[in-house]
């Protein structure tokens, strides 16, 4: 990441439904790749997440995901 584009990146005192902390940019909110890793979820994330066209970092629905992957494992 640019310098510049650190400068913008603000940690919110909010959390994610995962406890990961929220990150603000430019106004727009979200969770850090680096954060996701480190869920056992991180996989199937990335299956998912590569036709959104949302930001990697935004989830609308953290609680309706999680249940579908813990009731089908995808």
């Amino acid at each position: 990441m640019q310098e510049f584009s650190k400068k913008r990146l603000l940690r919110t005192e909010n959390k994610s439904f995962f406890d990961l902390s929220i990150y603000e940019y430019i106004g727009y909110f979200g969770v850090l790749e680096s954060d996701i890793k480190k869920l056992d979820l991180y996989s199937h994330w990335c299956k998912v997440s590569r036709a959104s066209t949302m930001l990697c970092v935004t989830h609308d629905n953290g609680e309706k995901f999680s249940q579908i992957f813990i009731n089908t494992g995808k």
